[in-house]
């Protein structure tokens, strides 16, 4: 019997151990290179979009292109990537996200070579044909590559969601803040084909690493079967959806014009310019690590409603807008503009992830799994197809309003939006409450690294019970081979004896 229990725990210790190989997160410093590496790609990614912005409309004339024609190639990018981003949140039941991030770096890499070659095109219109082509074939991989990776540190990295979002949302504002200095500085001293070869290089030499550093996450398939629509048509997450949609509308429709309005009120010189988009982009950068270390999830959807009433008034006050102009008898002032448009961009990255944070809590309120690649996939791909819609309306609506009204009347637009964005959140949130769905809301909920273990436990659990059966059942089985085995002749002797 001792040879018995030492078999049956040997043969727990085995499952165990098994059980941990496949069910334990990778090593921290397998998940910090992870991090490091797809924050690293999804970084270059975003310098590509923007690196076209200083140099391009000067080569686009040219080649013989309309101005028009030009904004057209920039905001094919972020439409195709509108339209993409939600697909590929719902292709994880079909393709594994590492999989599916592999080829979007691929597409992402080779599409950016191939638009260093468009230089070799003479023909106007064949010019024109290529750069758009080439631009949302780009499109398609950028989406691919960052929802599938954004997915993948969601369930893998061992951080909670908020600091794993404003991890991807720093890299997304560094990436299109040094973007047009990282392309005017490489088109200067390399040329425009040598510059994308390097850059669509740089992510093609970086794609084996990650396949070595990055696992493959294996995840039973989630017994809920809903599409995007589906998952699009949940009142609050259609809420964040417009909530992602309008925070970049309000962000591009002022970042594409202030320049001018800067130079025509101030005589802002273009260092003063670079200088001040520096500054700007440091504050979006800090409120991001700020909101993913001190913001409590707890609290997220309050905290959400209180920033976009705060940017009401804020908005107005940064140019000042003509409602209030009279206020300042109207007059602008340089250092209160530049002021207050870095405290919005400081509270932009507040924005992001609360959406996120409250758009997760609803999905699993929802009845969609927690600690799921299948509901990570489908809300990365909102919140990027949310922000590249907004991309695409904002500088389109600036330019109209600006064109016929003025750039001041731009940023009353944007309060009107966010006064809009409050009343329907606050009035949601007043029917969770009656309907006794807030507290559910508010409720706290285990960060990505607690339910690994606590999945890892039952797992280990389950196993174990079942080893513990098999045994039970071989040794009921075996049953009479043990009577037959005990030494009846030699106690019999030895009575006779």
């Amino acid at each position: 019997m001792d040879t018995d229990s030492s078999d049956t725990s040997e043969e727990i210790n085995s499952l165990l151990s098994k059980s941990d190989e496949s069910v334990l997160p990778p090593p921290k410093v397998k998940q910090h290179s992870m991090i490091a590496i797809t924050i690293l790609i999804i970084f270059i990614s975003y310098c590509i979009d923007s690196v076209l912005y200083p140099f391009f409309p000067n080569v686009g004339v040219k080649k013989g292109l309309l101005l028009s024609e030009t904004g057209i190639i920039f905001a094919a990018f972020d439409f195709t990537r509108f339209v993409t981003a939600p697909i590929a949140g719902r292709m994880f039941d079909r393709c594994h996200p590492k999989k599916l991030c592999a080829i979007g770096i691929t597409i992402a890499g080779l599409a950016c070579v191939s638009f260093g070659l468009t230089i070799l095109v003479n023909s106007t219109e064949l010019f024109f044909a290529s750069c758009l082509l080439i631009r949302c074939v780009a499109g398609v991989g950028s989406a691919m590559l960052n929802v599938s990776g954004t997915s993948l540190l969601l369930k893998a990295s061992g951080y909670e969601t908020t600091t794993v979002v404003a991890f991807v949302d720093t890299a997304n504002k560094v990436g299109y803040a040094f973007g047009p200095a990282i392309g005017a500085f490489l088109y200067q001293f390399v040329g425009f084909s040598p510059m994308f070869a390097m850059l669509g290089g740089t992510m093609l030499f970086l794609l084996p690493t990650f396949l070595y550093v990055v696992p493959k996450v294996d995840e039973k398939a989630p017994t809920l079967h809903r599409g995007f629509l589906a998952f699009l048509t949940i009142p609050g997450i259609f809420l964040m959806f417009l909530g992602w949609t309008s925070t970049k509308i309000s962000v591009t429709s002022r970042t594409t014009q202030i320049a001018r309005f800067f130079y025509f009120s101030f005589h802002t010189s273009t260092t003063a310019m670079g200088l001040m988009f520096t500054l700007w982009a440091a504050c979006a950068t800090l409120g991001n690590i700020f909101v993913a270390n001190f913001v409590n999830k707890k609290y997220a959807p309050y905290i959400l409603l209180i920033i976009w009433i705060m940017f009401v008034p804020m908005l107005l006050l940064t140019l000042p807008s003509p409602p209030i102009s009279y206020l300042f008898g109207g007059k602008r002032y340089l250092p209160l503009s530049v002021v207050m448009i870095g405290v919005l961009a400081w509270f932009i990255g507040f924005l992001h992830i609360l959406c996120f944070a409250v758009a997760l809590r609803l999905a699993w309120m929802n009845g969609y799994p927690e600690n799921s690649l299948y509901t990570y996939g489908l809300l990365t791909g909102l919140m990027n197809s949310g922000l590249c819609l907004g991309s695409t309306i904002g500088p389109i609506v600036s330019g109209i309003i600006t064109d016929y009204s003025g750039f001041e009347w731009t940023q009353t637009m944007n309060s009107a939006i966010y006064t809009v964005m409050a009343i329907l959140f606050g009035s949601f949130l007043l029917y969770l409450k009656y309907s006794n769905q807030l507290q559910t809301l508010m409720m706290d909920h285990n960060s990505p690294t607690d339910d690994t273990t606590k999945d890892c436990d039952s797992e280990k659990v389950e196993q174990v019970a079942q080893a513990c059966s098999e045994r039970m059942k071989s040794c009921l089985e075996e049953s009479d081979v043990y009577t037959e085995s005990r030494p009846q002749p030699k106690a019999v002797k030895v009575f006779k004896d």
